[in-house]
């Protein structure tokens, strides 16, 4: 009974209440064609088809939305991020033009560089009482929102990047750095430890996204490398919970407590991983891992262009808490398919 009562709780939050509001409202701005193109079934294979590269997107293209329809849906998105964390989805779409102007003549006629070029797409409808989903990806974003009655909404996997790393002069987005306050931390975090805690922090140097290994749907949790969270001095330890808390602050309040919750839960088994280069210049990456965490921030391919990922290995796509809502609403008592 305490499971059912944890799972089905008798008030739903505003938060929640305003994502269901928002996405109800969007939908219901569509055309039929339109919302044919954005909807699957809750159980559709594509809900868990995520991409780290723009190709195959699938979904309702935003940029091709009336104003109605476009305005609503930004405000589904911003309904579900923090006002920080939709500056940095805006800032990531504009640097769109930057890249286009970086790409060759070529390239440019295929339409691939465009603020305008990222996808909506809705797995099952959007209520308090039945688990739904709705996914916002293209070029350096998927951000995929699962909602399961009785819990706030899972905010993994989150994939964010940012090309040019830094905008240079002469381009649109000058100055921009989309995901540089993720970098200072990181970076401000290595320069904080004493020399023998530096040393077992520090990976050997691997191009190209040698070390990532969140590039993927769905990851086990991996056995954690680096420098125990528990051997660093106060100011690193704070340094590293202020890393944590920006990706938690990217979120809606709600979404960004129940984040907040994940991380404290996983602290005292966190570990920080932690290698830079000149060569090519500015190149990093960065691993926060534990039970249940899995944070990355890559910029070795060419050192201009940073991944960011974070997992709840476990835990992404709601796969914990579908389970326990089967088990609890539905009388199902296996877990849901891809768990670990």
């Amino acid at each position: 009974m305490l499971l059912i009562v944890l799972l089905l709780p008798l008030s739903v939050s505003a938060d929640t209440q305003g994502l269901v509001d928002r996405a109800l409202a969007f939908l219901a701005a569509l055309d039929d064609e339109q919302r044919d193109e954005a909807t699957w079934g809750f159980g559709d294979a594509e809900r868990v088809d995520i991409h780290y590269a723009p190709l195959r997107l699938d979904g309702l293209r935003h940029g091709t939305l009336d104003g109605a329809a476009h305005d609503a849906g930004e405000a589904l998105l911003k309904s579900v991020l923090s006002d920080d964390g939709h500056r940095t989805v805006s800032a990531i779409r504009l640097l769109e033009r930057d890249v286009r102007e970086q790409e060759s003549v070529l390239m440019r006629p295929l339409g691939l560089r465009d603020p305008g070029r990222y996808f909506f797409a809705f797995f099952g409808t959007p209520s308090t009482a039945e688990p739904w989903a709705f996914r916002y990806e293209g070029h350096h974003l998927s951000i995929n929102v699962t909602a399961v009655p009785g819990a706030e909404p899972v905010s993994t996997p989150l994939f964010l990047g940012a090309q040019p790393r830094v905008v240079p002069d002469g381009l649109p987005s000058a100055g921009v750095a989309a995901l540089g306050e993720e970098e200072r931390l990181a970076r401000a975090l290595y320069a904080a430890l004493d020399p023998d805690q530096r040393a077992i922090a520090t990976l050997p140097y691997a191009d190209d996204r040698g070390h990532m290994i969140g590039q993927v749907p769905r990851i086990a949790s991996p056995e954690p490398i680096g420098l125990a969270r528990s051997a660093m001095r106060p100011a690193a330890q704070a340094l590293l919970d202020g890393l944590l808390d920006r990706f938690a602050g990217l979120w809606n309040d709600e979404i960004a407590s129940a984040r907040r919750r994940d991380i404290a839960l996983a602290r005292e088994g966190l570990h920080f991983a932690h290698v830079e280069s000149n060569e090519p210049a500015n190149a990093f990456y960065t691993r926060v891992s534990g039970a249940g965490l899995l944070i990355e921030i890559d910029n070795t391919e060419g050192g201009d262009h940073v991944h960011v990922v974070w997992h709840r290995p476990g835990a992404d796509f709601g796969d914990d808490l579908l389970s326990r809502h089967l088990a609890a609403a539905h009388g199902v008592r296996h877990p849901v398919p891809g768990t670990q």
